[in-house]
């Protein structure tokens, strides 16, 4: 599930469950050099690499809600870097590795943060009374990209890194979600 390619392209991060419960491995993109990364009793999901490939940032379930951790891509250095009691989701790194980008329900509904890449300067990006999820940072992380439920159906929307002046860039009834930029 989930694969992110890491930045050379030589290797996939993804998380399965064939050890029983979610973990996250990588590999050679020909399917060669298996690799486990991660090893706990809760459940990893999404891993994302860093820009400059030393890093790979996940949620997971193990402290018993899901938090955001990043880990050396090695499996080791693992850092918390959000410690809420609701969750957090889908991290997503800035173009230049400095920020995170990810969805919560910490304010009651689906709000879009950023933060710095250690985890300080939590910084509340929508506040919309509607859902916003999936962060995902323009090539030059000028603009963040984001889809929400803010009528009956899903809409992508687009916003300035800082969260200003968002704007639905599509209208139509049926479901539009998970946006990704193409550099």
């Amino acid at each position: 599930f989930v694969p992110s390619f890491s930045p050379d392209g030589t290797r996939i991060a993804f998380h399965s469950n064939r050890s029983g419960n979610y973990e996250i491995y990588t590999m050679n993109t020909d399917g060669s050099n298996l690799t486990r990364l991660s090893n706990s009793l809760g459940d990893d999901f999404a891993p994302e690499w860093s820009p400059d490939g030393t890093r790979i940032a996940f949620h997971s379930n193990r402290s018993g809600n899901y938090e955001l951790y990043t880990m050396t891509i090695d499996g080791n250095n693992l850092v918390r870097l959000s410690d809420h009691p609701d969750d957090d989701f889908a991290p997503e790194w800035s173009p230049d590795g400095s920020r995170i980008a990810f969805h919560t329900d910490r304010d009651g509904n689906w709000e879009i943060y950023s933060m710095n890449a250690d985890g300080s300067n939590l910084t509340r990006l929508t506040t919309h009374p509607g859902a916003d999820y999936s962060p995902t940072w323009s090539p030059d992380g000028t603009f963040i990209a984001f889809h929400s439920v803010r009528d009956t159906d899903r809409d992508l929307f687009i916003m300035e890194a800082n969260g200003a002046n968002p704007q639905a860039i599509t209208y139509t009834l049926q479901e539009e979600e998970t946006p990704d930029w193409r550099s």
